[in-house]
């Protein structure tokens, strides 16, 4: 069976949804629409200081439900929106003094993000710019321990980047992202941050793949958490956090037809600072395209 008939797969399970990572270097064919669904589950245990230590503030429980459409106007084009609703619990001796860290359980529609991608190139590497956009549409609370979110407006420039590696290991393939997120100012305070994520996939079936996969978060101003109350800046420390961090992770994806996709992730955290630490993070999703995708790797030009 051709190397490429796997990577289509490949293209055709990220193209259609939320992929187990959120890298994105081949794009769909024109008229694409595809509708996704997500769960994620993630159990944090304990806190990352400034140092990298570990520190037991309490625990949080977070339960996020996704909805994502993606469109294709051209084959070189793809716009995709996506809006979260969060649940989270906090337990534990050292709650913030807000209604999110009650000990209650907390749901809010948290931040919608608007996405526009390009497909630059498909050889020697599938290269895919964009822009997004993050605005919360709640006002939800970002001061706690369980807070859903920061609440902020962002806007990111990232680029996408992948290879078919069928000719040195067959029904295998390599992408990644980077992403830098301009985040908007806080008491005057600057808190971007650049975010990488890299996939390694492998195609044991044209149905079935496993991933391994890793994520990177670098902080680039911001501030160091926890710190007193009396301190000004207490009211939005959580929005400010400088937090860092290196998670990694597996999955596997079902391609039950050309339009039909599930998957499956694990993750956890192996280091970090100001931020809490992924114990760990489970995250199901499905994937539906109302229109056929057509095979992109290989092909020169987009």
């Amino acid at each position: 069976m051709p190397p490429t008939y796997f990577l289509r797969l490949a293209v055709i399970a990220l193209a259609l949804g939320p992929s187990l990572a959120s890298a994105q270097a081949w794009l769909p064919q024109k008229g694409s629409l595809a509708a996704g669904l997500s769960y994620g589950d993630v159990l944090n245990i304990y806190h990352y200081l400034p140092n990298g230590d570990e520190f037991d503030a309490g625990h949080t429980r977070t339960y996020a439900y996704g909805l994502t459409l993606a469109y294709s106007p051209t084959d070189r084009v793809m716009i995709t929106a996506g809006v979260p609703y969060v649940q989270t619990r906090y337990w534990g001796e050292r709650p913030h003094a807000t209604e999110v860290d009650n000990g209650d359980e907390h749901g809010a529609w948290t931040d919608l993000r608007v996405s526009v991608h390009y497909q630059l190139l498909l050889q020697p590497v599938a290269l895919a710019p964009y822009v997004a956009f993050v605005t919360p549409i709640t006002d939800y609370e970002t001061l706690g321990h369980a807070a859903p979110g920061r609440g902020l407006n962002e806007t990111w420039v990232g680029l996408g980047i992948g290879k078919n590696l069928a000719e040195w290991l067959p029904r295998t393939y390599v992408q990644g992202r980077a992403n830098y997120a301009f985040v908007e100012k806080v008491a005057g305070i600057k808190h971007d941050r650049t975010n990488l994520d890299l996939e390694l996939g492998y195609f044991f079936t044209p149905q079935w793949s496993v991933r391994a996969l890793a994520f990177w978060q670098f902080a680039h101003g911001g501030v160091d958490v926890p710190m007193p109350p009396s301190n000004p800046l207490y009211p939005f420390h959580d929005q400010l956090a400088a937090e860092e961090h290196t998670n990694l992770g597996f999955g596997a994806a079902f391609a039950a037809t050309s339009q039909v996709s599930m998957y499956a992730m694990y993750l956890q955290s192996i280091s970090g600072a100001n931020g809490h630490k992924v114990e760990h993070g489970l995250t199901f999703g499905m994937s539906y395209g109302f229109a056929p995708l057509r095979e992109r790797i290989g092909k020169t030009t987009p």
